[in-house]
């Protein structure tokens, strides 16, 4: 994370969970970082924020509607399509696949 940046916590921020009611509100807010439109969308993305019986909704206190999941997903990957950084590395070694021999040909007697 850049200095510049600080981190966001949406359940100490009641009044901005209200204040959207679509994903799309999100991504056009001028005053959140591409941080913060982030959190917001994946916490709202959260199975907190599942609607009853509908695990497919998602529905933000105070937001008047119920927004399928799919949508808050679609508008998370327009945000990583945006970002020009690389995937951080996570360490693990690569994974490799074992390779096949080939299979040997009988010999005809």
């Amino acid at each position: 994370m850049n200095s510049n940046q600080t981190l966001f916590d949406i359940r100490a921020n009641p009044l901005l969970v209200g204040t959207y009611s679509d994903p799309l509100d999100v991504l056009a807010d001028p005053v959140l970082s591409r941080v913060e439109k982030r959190c917001v969308l994946a916490a709202w993305a959260s199975d907190a924020f599942t609607v009853g019986n509908n695990p497919w909704l998602r529905q933000l206190p105070g937001s008047p509607t119920a927004i399928p999941v799919g949508r808050i997903l679609s508008a998370l990957r327009g945000l990583d399509e945006e970002d020009d950084d690389p995937p951080p590395l996570s360490g693990a070694p690569a994974m490799r696949f074992p390779t096949l021999e080939e299979p040997k040909m009988a010999v005809g007697f």
